[in-house]
């Protein structure tokens, strides 16, 4: 992944590494991919900006409005319905791009819709919200890497208890404004 939420920097100031770089640090930079995918599957939505080519089926209830996974989009190449093994490549005037991804204006059912499109985040577009959430999760994460999973250890101090495997709740909180649209609260 090219996009980086939380840069080595801060987590190198927050966490006290020492070592220059991400690199020097294996399981870290398998937390910050871990941690990045968990955000994108958490808010329904792939950040990283690229070139996506995304298949829809419209089943028997019309529809004209087409979800994609990598907004913002930023264009368009080509929308191709096909119904009953007929190929129909839409002009840029039969639709709108939208906040969700592509709005129709015509409804179609029992179709396939491949949308070849460019959409998602430019690394100086990351929102403050998703950077803290980034810190936070892979903060978390690799402070407490050796007992993936564990809701509860042993210390010698007694026994710590810790959420269950997944982001934490502050964590979904500060996410939930970026959500992609169509993703319900």
């Amino acid at each position: 992944m090219s996009i980086e939420l939380v840069s080595y920097t801060d987590l190198k100031n927050l966490l006290g590494l020492t070592k220059t770089a991400v690199s020097d640090y294996p399981a870290l930079g398998v937390l910050i991919n871990s941690v990045q995918f968990a955000i994108e599957e958490y808010l329904g939505r792939l950040l990283e900006q690229d070139d996506r080519t995304q298949t829809v089926y419209i089943g028997d209830t019309p529809s004209r409005m087409i979800s994609l996974f990598g907004v913002p989009i930023v264009t368009v190449t080509s929308v191709t319905i096909t119904q009953a093994q007929t190929d129909t490549v839409l002009a840029s005037t039969d639709y709108d791009i939208m906040d969700y991804g592509v709005k129709l204006y015509t409804k179609y059912q029992q179709a396939k819709v491949v949308v070849v499109y460019t959409g998602g985040l430019e690394s100086d577009e990351i929102p403050k919200s998703l950077n803290r959430a980034a810190l936070m999760q892979t903060a978390y994460e690799w402070q407490a890497k050796d007992q993936i999973g564990a809701e509860s250890v042993s210390t010698d101090g007694g026994m710590v208890s810790r959420p269950a495997l997944g982001l934490l709740k502050e964590v979904q909180r500060m996410l939930n404004s970026e959500k992609h649209p169509l993703r319900i609260m």
